[in-house]
């Protein structure tokens, strides 16, 4: 299963919709775009901020999700200039009903490079480009 940040993020840091995501993703790990690795530092770097959890907590969730990586259960698809270029023709793809962010094209492109079952999104945009794009969706 491919995850955008909006789903990694809350099984690292609860949020009102954690559980709902851990049932669907279960235990076998799951697949993203190399981006994911700046997004969630910032995500835990922002909960923090805003006070949702301690500098120890933050510690411990980046340590929990190095670890996942070194173990391959978070696998992160490398970014390259060909997924960059394909993110431009899945924002044309899917212009000008889906305002779609350059990030968000990106993993979406990044998704579309691998064989990687459902995508599985929070985002709302990305769900809707997905549906224009005929990626299967987990979780809608």
């Amino acid at each position: 299963m491919y995850l955008d940040t909006s789903v990694a993020v809350k099984l690292f840091i609860p949020e009102p919709d954690s559980d709902e995501c851990e049932l669907i993703t279960g235990n076998d790990g799951f697949l993203s775009s190399e981006l994911l690795f700046s997004e969630m530092y910032a995500a835990v770097l922002a909960k923090e901020r805003c006070g949702h959890i301690s500098p120890a907590a933050r510690e411990k969730i980046w340590d929990r999700f190095e670890n996942l990586m070194a173990d391959n259960t978070v696998h992160l698809i490398k970014l390259d200039g060909m997924v960059v270029r394909e993110a431009v023709e899945v924002m044309a793809q899917v212009h000008p009903d889906v305002p779609l962010r350059t990030l968000d094209a990106i993993h979406l492109a990044t998704y579309l490079s691998v064989d990687a079952g459902p995508l599985f999104t929070k985002d709302r945009r990305m769900i809707e480009a997905a549906k224009k794009l005929n990626i299967p969706l987990a979780g809608v």
